[in-house]
């Protein structure tokens, strides 16, 4: 069972503080946590690299630091991962079963449908966080520090590398995900992430919503 944050659902249903949750929605939130957590197959993957840093500005223009052959230019992602000898690649997902749970949903009921994506969405954040605080351990058991999770699509770390994650963590075969051309995971419930590995404890820039660069405009931001 994946304990999910009520506070998280409700952020996810658009609810800041402003509009109190009443009973009905309360009452889906709780039926569509049971239900999910009875479809959820919750799996994990993750492989570590080394970072080779570029310090020849000249030869090889933007590209501030490579690994597992994904480039990466000077920006959000660089900033997050400073210092940094070694890199996570990590993909998680709830498997197929929310998604045919939000399709049955979306037939009986939209509004209990609306309040299924929300629930989805909080909980494959927690399993990651699960993850990641699994990762986390392993890091500080090597005496290592470890840097603040970073996804494909905040700031400017593009989606494209989506299908990077998808080939070089074997994402198919090992959890059941895909990518498509659009650059979409199926099951939908799937999140990839990176987290930086330093033997240098130091002050780390923010993650997920804090650092996106959409975080003003997206509707589903904290900020």
């Amino acid at each position: 069972m994946i304990e999910v944050s009520i506070k998280e659902i409700e952020r996810y249903l658009g609810y800041r503080g402003l509009t109190e949750v009443d009973d009905h929605v309360r009452k889906l939130i709780d039926e569509c946590i049971n239900d999910m957590n009875k479809q959820v197959i919750p799996k994990y993957t993750y492989k570590v690299f080394p970072i080779e840093w570029n310090t020849d500005n000249t030869s090889s223009g933007d590209i501030a630091c490579s690994f597992a052959g994904i480039n990466v230019g000077n920006g959000n992602l660089v900033k997050n991962i400073k210092a940094c000898q070694e890199i996570v690649m990590m993909a998680v997902t709830l498997g197929p079963g929310p998604d045919m749970l939000l399709r049955k949903y979306e037939v009986r009921d939209m509004l209990k449908a609306y309040v299924c994506q929300a629930v989805g969405a909080a909980m494959v954040e927690a399993w990651c966080d699960e993850v990641n605080d699994k990762i986390v351990d392993e890091i500080k058991a090597r005496g290592l520090y470890a840097r603040p999770r970073f996804s494909p699509g905040y700031g400017d770390f593009p989606l494209l590398v989506q299908k990077d994650f998808e080939r070089i963590l074997n994402m198919p075969k090992l959890i059941g995900v895909s990518v498509s051309d659009s650059l979409l995971m199926t099951p939908t419930k799937s999140i990839t992430a990176v987290i930086g590995i330093s033997d240098k404890s130091v002050n780390c820039v923010k993650n997920g919503c804090e650092s996106c660069n959409m975080a003003d405009k997206c509707e589903y931001s904290r900020k």
